[in-house]
């Protein structure tokens, strides 16, 4: 995949914002560049609501030309017909993915360099490494690998690579001085007080 669409690369649940779609577009809008749909944790949406809610998010995707990634859920990203999937370490290996993947986009994370070694990554399109900060945004993310941890992934891979947890706009550049070649944000933006201004500052 290109890796420049990794530059931004946005993970939100339809919790995660007061007005999603609104917020959503927002960030797209100001230069947002991959998105990926995580509907886990309290409060989220299921069955035909969580349907309803991709495909609206799909439609703002595709109005901003901008990847629609679903993560871990096979069953979702099939019947909205998502660009692509996310998995992480304990869901279904990428190399049993439905035919329907063959042409989509395949995420795959990878916490450090044991991990990367041991992962099939016949059908994988980029890796997600980290955490590379401590974060709060996600309950099982495990202990930060810090920028070292970091590098070491991206020096043993040629697939493009995102670096994510507890990135910020005081420590964004390092990771990109670091082998990523784009960061996965969450609270940063689904948090900032003006998305626009936020989106805007991670991209200089």
């Amino acid at each position: 995949m290109n890796k420049d669409l990794l530059r931004l690369y946005l993970i939100a649940s339809s919790k995660s914002f007061k007005n999603p779609l609104k917020d959503l577009e927002e960030a797209f809008k100001a230069g947002v560049t991959c998105f990926q749909l995580r509907e886990k944790g309290q409060g989220i949406k299921t069955g035909d609501e969580l349907v309803n809610f991709a495909h609206d998010v799909k439609v703002l995707c595709q109005k901003y030309d901008i990847p629609f990634i679903i993560n871990d859920d096979v069953e979702l990203a099939i019947k909205v017909e998502a660009d692509g999937i996310h998995l992480g370490q304990d869901d279904i290996d990428p190399a049993d993915l439905p035919s329907f993947f063959d042409d989509k986009i395949v995420g795959l994370s990878v916490g450090n360099l044991s991990e990367l070694k041991s992962s099939n990554l016949s059908k994988v399109s980029y890796l997600g490494t980290g955490p590379v900060f401590l974060t709060t945004s996600k309950d099982d993310a495990g202990d930060a690998i810090g920028l070292s941890g970091l590098e070491a992934v991206a020096k043993n891979t040629e697939l493009p690579l995102v670096a994510i947890g507890g990135i910020n706009i005081s420590n964004y550049k390092e990771c990109l001085s670091h082998g990523a070649d784009g960061i996965s944000v969450i609270s940063v933006i689904t948090q900032s007080d003006n998305i626009e201004q936020t989106v805007t500052q991670l991209l200089k």
